[in-house]
């Protein structure tokens, strides 16, 4: 899975966005591979991968004008606060890496594609989740890496979030 994710990663942006766009996105699309990869293997997202993030984020910003700087703060703000709501409610819920890299991809996305991410990230997780229990890999107590699953909520904002906006509202 994450191996064809790292393929479509480089393949799918070049039409949708020119030179400079499809370089701060594929730029984009590896980091949340190199994520996902280093989630799923150490249940850690390192620093250094988060900067890196937060990097891209301010290197699209004249490259994407239409996402505004008070929209790109909010998308900083927004996602990553609601994860750090519920990971001190619920101890262990999300991690601090979780928790950064969200607030770094919100530079990118902005607020209403970072919701959105996080969203389909909830989805994908649960459905994971789901399988793993009726398969008797896992119970309720085993956790599992969500950085993967917030980098397939985030890639697929990229490629198609005008297109799940628009059929949600």
């Amino acid at each position: 899975m994450i191996r064809i994710y790292g393929i479509l990663a480089f393949a799918l942006p070049a039409g949708l966005h020119g030179a400079g766009r499809t370089a701060a996105v594929c730029l984009f699309f590896a980091v949340l591979y190199a994520v996902a990869r280093a989630d799923k293997r150490t249940m850690k997202i390192p620093d250094k991968l988060v900067w890196t993030a937060l990097g891209i984020g301010l290197f699209s910003i004249p490259l994407f004008p239409e996402i505004g700087l008070p929209e790109r703060m909010l998308g900083m703000c927004s996602a990553s606060l609601l994860l750090l709501g519920i990971a001190l409610c619920v101890p262990g819920a999300f991690g601090g890496g979780d928790i950064k890299l969200m607030a770094a991809c919100g530079l990118f996305l902005g607020w209403r594609y970072s919701l959105l991410a996080l969203g389909i990230a909830v989805f994908a997780g649960a459905a994971y989740g789901i399988r793993l229990l009726a398969a008797g890999k896992a119970d309720r107590k085993t956790q599992i890496a969500f950085g993967p699953f917030l980098c397939i909520g985030m890639a697929a904002v990229v490629l198609w979030g005008e297109q799940i906006l628009s059929v949600l509202w």
